[in-house]
């Protein structure tokens, strides 16, 4: 069956629904796979959080859209593979929620994630400092604005 276009309705259901609107780009990154766990797995560290709470987080953060259902199937992964871990938080104002937890499994994974992605970094960095490195010209006092000023020289010098 083919993929159907989705509807005005339910695109804005979703910004809304994630509390973004990212219309500014024809292409958007997407936050999932192992950016999203790790993400979840570093808010963790800070406190114990209940899905709605991560999604807010998320959202307020800034990062690239991604939707809800995604983070709550993306903690019941991190569960099953050990890195969270969950209970039941009733209280006397409202329903039981189930709140998440980091263990220790997961403040190892997330030391992984967080010195890979320090190394990464560094390549970026180190390849758009090449970059522009490649831009610049050899000498700047040599090259002036289209030439103007290699031109002056060598008319001084004759």
């Amino acid at each position: 069956m083919p993929n159907k276009p989705q509807s005005k309705q339910s695109e804005q259901n979703s910004e809304r629904r994630n509390g973004r609107t990212d219309k500014a780009l024809p292409f958007s990154p997407r936050l999932h796979g192992d950016l999203l766990s790790s993400s979840l797995l570093a808010y963790l560290r800070r406190w114990n959080a209940y899905g709605y709470q991560l999604v807010q987080e998320l959202s307020k953060a800034g990062l690239a859209s991604f939707d809800s259902t995604t983070v709550y199937r993306t903690l019941r992964q991190l569960e099953r593979a050990g890195l969270v871990s969950s209970f039941w938080d009733v209280s006397e104002s409202g329903p039981a929620r189930r709140m998440y937890a980091l263990t220790k499994a997961g403040e190892a994974v997330l030391d992984v994630w967080l010195d890979l992605f320090g190394r990464y970094q560094k390549v970026l960095h180190s390849a758009l400092d090449s970059l522009e490195t490649l831009n610049r010209p050899a000498d700047p006092q040599s090259e002036g604005v289209d030439g103007v000023e290699e031109r002056q020289r060598e008319e001084a010098d004759a």
